[in-house]
């Protein structure tokens, strides 16, 4: 079996928990499922009609992460604007969807800080 290396510069946190987005004022707010997210970017799934973003379209996003690790009982509440780089066909009606953050989440440390 081919062993692959690892090309991402940090780990994804991986969640299932609820993102809306939308691709501007005035444009519906349509409903995915976050599975991933780095200070980088992250990805959700979302059905495959005619609110799903295409790539290079401009997304604003609202979602909740956990202040601490994986418990979800204090949840830090979150907007960001991003930019889909990629969009995977999962199956029949879904997508999975991937956005580049413009400014990093709250967790981003300076890189000299450990």
């Amino acid at each position: 079996m081919k062993k692959t290396t690892e090309r991402r510069r940090e780990k994804r946190l991986h969640y299932e928990l609820p993102v809306w987005f939308t691709e501007g004022s005035g444009e519906p707010t349509v409903h995915g499922i976050m599975v991933d997210i780095s200070t980088v970017g992250m990805a959700f799934i979302c059905d495959a009609d005619v609110n799903c973003p295409s790539v290079g379209k401009k997304l604003t996003m609202r979602f909740s992460v956990p202040r601490y690790g994986t418990d979800c009982s204090d949840m830090k509440e979150i907007t960001r604007t991003g930019c889909v780089f990629r969009i995977d066909e999962l199956d029949v009606g879904r997508r999975r969807v991937a956005v580049r953050f413009d400014d990093p989440p709250f967790w981003n440390m300076p890189p000299n800080v450990k």
